[in-house]
């Protein structure tokens, strides 16, 4: 009997959907409309760039989990087009920034970071249930061997948080962040050495900004310096090989 193949993509839908589904009563019906409309955005961009550009056969899994990330975590109460302008570069991000046919940036933070840039507010409305996101992410975290990763985010973040700050890390790291976007497959890497890269690089450049540049996300901005390390770090990998 073979064993059961672990499906990430759809255990992260799975996810992403009760998350959305335990919001619902808490939110109004216009929370609902935005998060189904950026899933829609995200499916329908990534289908037209599949089929008329890259001619290929068509999947929308990766293009779900990005929708509900972007329109979960951008405020609800932006207009219409913040929403279709953020997903539009979220998933060209993931077919136009690639090296070798890998993704450089997690497509979903990649989208988010601009959308900071330009003072968008996140709220990360998704962050439902903090147990919920904690057990699921360990499971996550221990089916893809992504320990190293875990510790060293949180424990460079919770150094500086009480350093710099004399804040508990506790009251403002965010799980949702640790335990769906910055372990995401493709783009953080596998091994002792890569985990330690993101992880580090992540929390200490988005420590740095809060205290420079406290109006900016954190999170998707220390990870998208984390994505570029370990590219970075492979591509110096290759050179010595």
């Amino acid at each position: 009997m073979k064993p059961i193949r672990f499906d990430i993509k759809n255990f992260l839908i799975a996810l992403l959907l009760l998350l959305f589904i335990i919001k619902i009563p808490r939110e109004n019906i216009y929370f609902v409309f935005w998060m189904l409309y950026g899933i829609l955005l995200c499916c329908s961009f990534d289908l037209l760039i599949q089929k008329f550009f890259l001619k290929r056969k068509l999947t929308i899994k990766s293009a779900i989990i990005t929708g509900f990330i972007v329109s979960g975590i951008i405020d609800y109460n932006q207009p219409w087009y913040i929403l279709l302008i953020f997903s539009l570069i979220a998933i060209i991000s993931k077919h136009l920034i690639k090296y070798k046919n890998k993704h450089i940036f997690n497509p979903a933070n990649f989208g988010l970071f601009c959308a900071s840039l330009f003072g968008v507010p996140l709220t990360w409305n998704i962050e439902s249930n903090i147990y919920l996101i904690i057990l699921a992410g360990l499971y996550i975290i221990y089916r893809l061997k992504k320990i190293a990763h875990l510790i060293s985010f949180v424990s460079v973040f919770s150094l500086l948080s009480l350093v710099w700050f004399q804040i508990n890390p506790l009251n403002l790291i965010n799980w949702f962040f640790v335990f769906v976007m910055l372990i995401e497959p493709k783009t953080s890497g596998a091994g002792l050495v890569k985990g330690i890269i993101l992880g580090s690089v992540s929390a200490g450049v988005g420590m740095i900004l809060f205290k420079i540049f406290p109006q900016i996300d954190i999170f998707v901005c220390g990870l998208v310096f984390a994505n570029l390390a370990i590219f970075l770090q492979s591509l110096l990998s290759q050179a010595k090989t």
